[in-house]
């Protein structure tokens, strides 16, 4: 079977909010995102974030109000041979070479956090 590889990636806001981190470059499939707020000094619980795959720009989290702790399995809608939406049908996100792009806005001033993705594959 293939196995799960754990990526941590720690974020720290700028005095605007604002943060910018990526994974290493990762081969696999999206498993779960997990943002972990610690005890003291996370994240505003305004906080705007984007998680994309930064070669081919697919949505992997899109959130606002990120106040707590939360895991999420993120799929994307899947297609048929003819590129149709097949209604209600979901396919992981898989990454091939390629980071993981982490932006956080309004995440108040030297906000901190981690987001840790579990990845199915060959991730590192």
């Amino acid at each position: 079977g293939m196995r799960l590889t754990r990526v941590s990636v720690a974020v720290v806001t700028d005095a605007d909010g604002d943060a910018t981190a990526y994974t290493p470059a990762l081969n696999g499939m999206v498993r779960s995102v997990r943002y972990i707020k610690p005890a003291e000094g996370g994240l505003d619980a305004g906080s705007n974030i984007d998680i994309v795959t930064d070669k081919g720009a697919v949505v992997v989290w899109d959130k606002d109000n990120l106040a707590a702790s939360a895991v999420i399995y993120p799929m994307v809608p899947a297609h048929d041979n003819k590129g149709t939406l097949v209604a209600g049908s979901y396919a992981p996100i898989p990454v091939c070479d390629e980071r993981i792009k982490i932006t956080v806005a309004n995440g108040g001033n030297a906000g901190a956090g981690t987001f840790e993705f579990l990845i199915e594959g060959v991730a590192l």
